[in-house]
């Protein structure tokens, strides 16, 4: 029975701590802030619309990622927020950290997320 209180108290402390520690999800990012960015950092690779299809995107191995994608929309955005601050071992992805204030990357992810979504198919 005590073994059965420590695990749960365990298991409430890590995700309290998880809670705390990763960021909402977009709630503190503002895409619009975002949006140039991307266009400054992020369009060269994956595209206006998040879809991998940037001018250099597809020649890249692997290619960029189409954000839109069933696989891209399930990451959590701690998955996505640490590919942007660190870069994406063995792919061009490069690490913004250093370059981009925290405010920048939620700004960032808020905006990748309006597009993964489709909401800015038609700002272009």
């Amino acid at each position: 029975m005590l073994s059965n209180i420590r695990g749960i108290l365990f298991a409430v402390l890590i995700l309290g701590l998880g809670i705390w520690i990763l960021p909402a999800s977009g709630i503190d990012g503002d895409a619009s802030k975002g949006r140039p960015i991307y266009e400054k950092n992020c369009l060269i690779c994956h595209g206006p619309q998040g879809r991998g299809d940037g001018p250099m995107g597809k020649s890249l191995n692997p290619p960029a990622p189409n954000f839109a994608s069933p696989e891209s929309r399930r990451k959590p955005d701690a998955d996505l927020l640490k590919a942007i601050r660190e870069g994406h071992p063995d792919t061009a992805m490069t690490a913004w950290k250093g370059t981009l204030s925290e405010q920048q990357f939620l700004d960032v992810l808020s905006y990748v997320r309006a597009l993964s979504q489709g909401v800015e198919k038609d700002k272009s």
